[in-house]
């Protein structure tokens, strides 16, 4: 795989991790396929408008979602896999809530353009 392709997948899950944390929906409605499979570290599945109507309407709040690892891989001509390590910042009704994930997403070429085809998170334990 070429370093362009990896360096250019990596950008559209920085840039889409940095449009859930502004609430940008204009920007995830472009970088997410319609038909995205987006489950969450809670199980909880939504459709590409649940999950953007959720973060513009700011009934999940992200304040930041920083990669900690990351690898992309080719699979076929039109498809990547991405799986990777982050920490989660929330904003919820109670307070701030700071957890890592491990996800797996899955990029696919849409009309020649990369968008995000599925999404599977789950939480890390946490040591104590």
């Amino acid at each position: 795989m070429t370093t362009k392709l990896v360096d250019a997948i990596r950008a559209l899950e920085r840039d889409r991790f940095r449009a859930m944390v502004d609430g940008d929906g204009e920007a995830l409605d472009a970088l997410l396929s319609d038909d995205v499979f987006y489950v969450h570290t809670s199980g909880k599945r939504e459709t590409k408008q649940q999950l953007i109507d959720a973060i513009v309407a700011g009934r999940r709040r992200y304040r930041q979602i920083e990669i900690q690892s990351q690898d992309v891989q080719l699979v076929g001509d039109t498809t990547c896999l991405v799986t990777g390590r982050a920490l989660l910042e929330m904003e919820t009704n109670n307070g701030g809530l700071v957890y890592p994930i491990i996800y797996i997403a899955v990029h696919a070429q849409e009309n020649k353009r990369w968008r995000l085809l599925a999404w599977q998170a789950t939480r890390c334990a946490t040591e104590t």
